[in-house]
């Protein structure tokens, strides 16, 4: 989570609108990142992105400092995320049954596409993007944003149970419970942990096939970066579980710029009575 100073915030609940707009900026990319996380595609993510953040905006009056501003944000975000209307992929009601079974039914389906190593490559990563986060819609939303916060983005159990509004052992029994679910399923099933099992690579062609992923529509890899990670060894990251590794690997994404148009029309409006409430 990005450092907020308190000066800025007091600015903004002052009435200053370019501290507002500050504000708005130094939050969007990690609501954003959290929000495709969630839901996997980022075209809804941008949507609920730019949501939250009117949110956070319209409640700014009722902040009152007695936690961290970020965790005050998150905590907006979450329950936004947890209550919003279901989305995209959520409608298949994934399972990690349902998708294991589809792993092993593709396996050695179908003859290599020609591609070149670069187009493979490529293909390759937009697979394993995008199969990671599918696997976390196998999780119930509430099991989702406690493994996305604590495991991907390092949030204390503490500040996520002030997130969550629940006590912090509560909390810590929730996470220990999911992230016991997805090693199992990924120890048995992901090739990022277990080699022996399945690989991004092999199965690039029957994700195209199947029109999974398209060349000429790339969702992930495509998208504009705002700290890209290098592909980091799984063996090397020992203070890690492997499938906490696994998802910390994915870049970090740039909010796109329509999400912060709107908001930024609404912040110099001159009839703004969010500000002066």
């Amino acid at each position: 989570m990005v450092e907020i100073n308190s000066e800025i915030v007091k600015r903004a609940l002052d009435g200053d609108r370019v501290a507002l707009e500050e504000l708005i900026i130094l939050i969007k990319d990690d609501i954003y990142n959290l929000s495709v996380r969630m839901l996997w595609n980022p075209a809804d993510a941008e949507d609920v992105t730019q949501e939250i953040l009117i949110k956070v905006i319209t409640n700014l009056s009722q902040f009152r400092g007695e936690s961290k501003f970020t965790t005050w944000v998150y905590k907006i975000a979450s329950n936004y995320l947890i209550n919003t209307r279901k989305r995209g992929l959520e409608h298949q009601n994934l399972s990690f049954d349902v998708f294991e079974k589809g792993i092993k039914e593709e396996q050695n389906v179908l003859s290599p596409i020609e591609l070149s190593s670069v187009d493979r490559n490529v293909l390759a990563e937009e697979l394993k993007i995008s199969c990671t986060h599918a696997m976390l819609l196998c999780l119930s939303r509430g099991e989702r944003i406690i493994y996305i916060l604590s495991a991907i983005f390092n949030v204390k159990s503490n500040d996520g149970a002030d997130m969550l509004e629940v006590t912090p052992e509560a909390y810590r029994k929730r996470l220990s419970r999911v992230k016991e679910k997805m090693r199992i399923f990924m120890e048995s099933n992901c090739g990022l942990i277990n080699h022996q099992t399945c690989d991004c690579n092999k199965r690039v062609d029957i994700a195209v096939a199947n029109h999974r992923i398209q060349s000429g529509k790339l969702l992930f890899v495509n998208q504009p970066l705002a700290k890209h990670k290098v592909k980091q060894c799984i063996d090397e990251m020992e203070s890690l579980d492997q499938a906490a590794a696994v998802f910390q690997s994915h870049p970090e994404y740039l909010t796109p710029d329509g999400v912060t148009g709107k908001i930024r029309g609404m912040i110099f409006q001159q009839n703004l009575g969010m500000l002066e409430n």
